[in-house]
């Protein structure tokens, strides 16, 4: 089937050999079935069926794990689950809803130029001076009051310095999850929204509805492949294709009984960033293709990720350290190694 989503009916069934399935995954016809009545199929793992997946619903998320063995849902993802917690909970009724149908945008590079570029704050000022940095200049000089179009505040803070992206901080977690903009991010300078932060006053009282409002992760990384920005609700999904090709997929949520400017900051957030007219997001793509070209050269064998290392980051299951650390980097080739079975 070419339809990403729709309804099967009362059963799946195979276009190779015509075997079907029910919805659970039991086994429900195989043509000719008497041709294996003297063999050892009735007990084998084929006519057991699909199987089940095992499950997880968080906040409104199906997580899902193909495999039967594997750790368990919040052993895998412990604390770092409280920036789900902070995106949810930013709607005034605690739930999300989406919001229109999916981005997708393919990237030619390995899936990991991505996921590990999410928390790398040492690129920005460089990779996005063309874009960001012409943003900060067109709007250079206007008045401090001045009501910034919505496309420059969300362009201008990628032109920040190397203070403020070391200021921000970074937090990482065992399996290779992470997030940047513990202090703040690039996130914290949007417009104030009145009648919202009343509306969420009204839902969590004052001292929660601050704390939620004043949490502006940058990227939380859900390693290997989901990751959000909860202070927009822009999530993107990774999906590898090859080993130098990638499907992002970016999702457009509203939060329910929000005003739309929430809704439009995501869309336009998602327009800026990550679609395939995107500014910001070509500067990235270029220096994928660029990375990916340099591995298979015949220069240097490894990549320096160095930076801000020290032994304490070996086991330690939650740290915070500063955000031009390249640590989610080496955390998430830890975690790649151990799911691997590397030594």
């Amino acid at each position: 089937m070419s339809d990403r989503s729709g309804n099967a009916g009362r059963f799946l069934r195979c276009p190779y050999h015509n075997w079907s399935y029910r919805t659970d995954g039991v086994l429900a016809a195989v043509p000719l079935r008497s041709g294996y009545d003297e063999t050892r199929f009735a007990s084998s793992e084929a006519a057991r069926g699909l199987g089940r997946v095992a499950t997880e619903v968080y906040r409104g998320f199906v997580f899902a794990r193909l495999s039967d063995d594997g750790p368990e849902f919040r052993a895998y993802f412990g604390e770092s689950l409280s920036s789900i917690d902070y995106m949810v909970d930013r709607s005034p009724e605690g739930e999300m809803e989406v919001a229109g149908g999916v981005l997708r945008y393919m990237h030619d590079s390995n899936w990991k130029m991505f996921v590990e570029n999410l928390n790398d704050t040492m690129h920005p000022m460089a990779a996005h001076e063309s874009s960001a940095g012409t943003a900060k200049e067109l709007w250079k000089g206007q008045p401090a009051e001045a009501a910034k179009p919505m496309a420059i505040e969300q362009l201008v803070p990628f032109a920040e310095g190397y203070e403020f992206f070391d200021k921000m901080g970074v937090r990482v977690f065992a399996n290779g999850h992470s997030y940047s903009g513990v202090n703040f991010s690039i996130h914290s300078s949007y417009a104030a929204v009145p009648e919202y932060e009343a509306a969420m006053v009204a839902a969590y009282g004052a001292e929660r509805a601050r704390d939620i409002l004043g949490t502006v992760r940058h990227n939380t990384v859900y390693y290997p492949s989901l990751t959000i920005k909860g202070a927009i609700q822009a999530i993107r999904v990774v999906r590898p294709i090859a080993v130098d090709k990638t499907l992002i997929e970016s999702w457009t949520f509203r939060l329910k009984g929000a005003p739309e400017v929430f809704l439009r900051r995501n869309v336009t957030y998602t327009r800026l960033i990550n679609s395939p007219m995107s500014v910001v997001g070509h500067d990235d793509q270029q220096c994928y293709r660029l990375l990916q070209e340099g591995l298979v050269a015949g220069g240097n064998e490894w990549i320096a990720l160095q930076r801000d290392y020290h032994d304490e980051e070996r086991g330690a299951a939650d740290l915070t350290v500063n955000g031009t650390s390249e640590i989610s980097m080496r955390n998430q080739f830890r975690a790649w190694a151990d799911l691997m079975g590397a030594p």
